[in-house]
C-alpha cells in the first residue's frame, strides 16, 4: 500500500518488557504446571519471542485495516507508528463524512475479532490433536502460544470498541452522533467526553488497584487512562481547529511568494535572502518556469565550505516533487496536503507561476487571531 512502517523508542520498551513476562514468567509456569518454582528455558524464551512479535503483527494488521479502508474512499495514509499503547495510522485529513467515518474506524476492530477467531480455531484443533495423543505433548508451546494470540487479540477488539473517543469505538459513536446531528464539532464534543469517562474509570481502578495488592496493572491501567484523557481532549481540540478553517481560502492565507535565482551560490542564497527572512521559503524560478524551493531546511545538510560551491539548484527541493495547492482551495485541503508532507509550507499556484505558500505557521497565525476576536 505504500505506507511506511515506523517505531517508536517506547515500542521497544514495551516489546522487550513483554518478551521477560511472557518467556520468563508466563510460558515457564504454563510449560511446568503444578512446579513451585520454574526458570526459563529455550522453549518458553523462544515462545516469548514469537507471541510478542506476533502480537505486534497483529497490531499492526489491526492499523493496516484502518489504513486500506481510507485508501479506499481515497484519502492517502502516511505512516503507521507502532508505539507503547498501540499503533497509530497517520490519515491525510478527516473523514468528509459519517459513514467514511464509520466504515475506517470499523475495519481495526473487525481484522482483531478475525484474528481471534483465526487464532481461536487453530487453539482448538492443536487442543483436539493433543487430546487424542497424536503428538504426545509436543503440541502444548503451540497450543499456548495460539491461546495467547486468541486472548490478546479479542481483548484488543473489545478495548478498542469502547465507545470512547479517540477509541475506535469512540469514532464509530463519533460516526453515528454526526449523522444524527449534521455536525462533526458536536458528535466529537460527545464522544469525546465519553473518552474522558472511560480514561477516568481506569485511573479511577488504578487507584482501587493500588490499596488491593494489583500495584503492576493498576500502574499500566494508570497510563492508558492518563493516555485517553489526553488524546480526547487533543482530538476535541483538532475538530475544532478544523471546523473554524472551513470556508476559508488558500488565498486568504498564504504569504506572498519571493523568486531567487537557481544560479546562485548558497552562500548568496543565505546572505541576501535567508538572513532577511529565516523562516520563509523560496521560489526558485529562472524567469519563465517554477524550479522548485528553497528554505532553511535545504541548507542545513550542506556544509560551510561547499556554501561557495554549490548553488540553489542543487539543493533546492524540485518542483516534480512538491505537492501543490491551487488560491481556491479550502485550507482544510492545505492542512490534510501538509499532514500528508514533510515540507513545512506548501507551494501555490495560479496558472502555473508560484504566487505565494502556505504553511503551519500562516494556520497557527489565524488561529491565534481568530480566538483573540472571539474573546473581544
Amino acid at each position: 500500500m505504500g505506507i511506511d512502517i515506523a517505531l517508536d523508542a517506547s515500542w521497544f520498551l514495551i516489546f522487550f518488557l513483554l518478551v521477560y513476562t511472557l518467556g520468563f514468567i508466563q510460558f515457564p509456569r504454563d510449560l511446568h504446571p503444578g512446579r513451585f518454582r520454574v526458570s526459563a528455558d529455550a522453549i518458553s524464551i523462544t515462545l516469548g519471542i514469537a507471541a510478542s512479535v506476533l502480537l505486534f503483527a497483529s497490531v499492526l494488521a489491526h492499523e493496516l485495516s484502518h489504513s486500506w479502508m481510507a485508501i479506499q474512499l481515497g484519502t492517502s495514509v502516511k505512516r503507521i507508528t507502532l508505539f507503547i499503547f498501540g499503533g497509530v495510522a497517520q490519515i491525510a485529513g478527516e473523514p468528509d463524512r459519517p459513514l467514511s467515518e464509520f466504515l475506517i474506524a470499523i475495519m481495526g476492530p473487525l481484522m482483531s475479532v478475525a484474528l481471534a477467531a483465526l487464532f481461536g480455531a487453530a487453539w482448538l484443533w492443536l487442543r483436539i490433536l493433543d487430546s487424542a495423543d497424536v503428538a504426545n505433548g509436543m503440541l502444548t508451546p503451540l497450543i499456548l502460544l495460539t491461546g495467547i494470540l486468541a486472548q490478546v487479540n479479542g481483548s484488543l477488539a473489545l478495548f478498542n470498541l469502547a465507545p470512547g473517543f479517540p477509541l475506535d469505538g469512540g469514532r464509530v459513536l463519533r460516526a453515528i452522533l454526526w449523522g444524527a446531528t449534521h455536525s462533526i464539532a458536536t458528535a466529537t464534543k460527545w464522544a469525546s467526553r465519553v473518552g474522558q469517562l472511560i480514561a477516568v474509570l481506569l485511573i479511577g481502578s488504578a487507584f482501587i488497584g493500588f490499596f488491593t495488592g494489583f500495584g503492576i496493572g493498576g500502574i499500566w491501567n494508570a497510563f492508558i487512562g492518563l493516555f485517553l484523557w489526553n488524546a480526547a481532549n487533543e482530538g476535541y481540540r483538532q475538530t475544532l481547529m478544523v471546523e473554524s478553517l472551513r470556508g476559508v481560502s488558500v488565498s486568504q492565507l498564504m504569504t506572498r511568494a519571493e523568486a531567487v535565482s537557481p544560479d546562485l551560490t548558497v552562500g548568496e542564497f543565505v546572505e541576501q535572502y535567508l538572513l532577511r527572512q529565516r523562516d520563509q521559503t523560496f521560489v526558485v524560478t529562472d524567469g519563465f518556469a517554477f524550479l522548485g524551493v528553497i528554505g532553511t531546511s535545504n541548507i542545513r545538510n550542506v556544509s560551510r565550505p561547499e556554501w561557495n560551491i554549490r548553488r540553489v539548484r542543487d539543493v533546492m527541493t524540485p518542483s516534480t516533487s512538491l505537492q501543490v495547492l491551487n488560491p481556491s482551495d479550502s485550507v482544510t485541503t492545505a492542512l490534510a496536503r501538509l499532514a500528508n508532507s514533510d515540507a513545512e509550507e506548501l507551494p501555490v499556484l495560479d496558472a502555473g507561476q508560484v504566487v505565494g505558500f502556505i504553511g503551519q505557521n500562516e494556520l497557527a497565525r489565524y488561529l491565534r487571531l481568530n480566538a483573540e476576536r472571539k474573546q473581544m
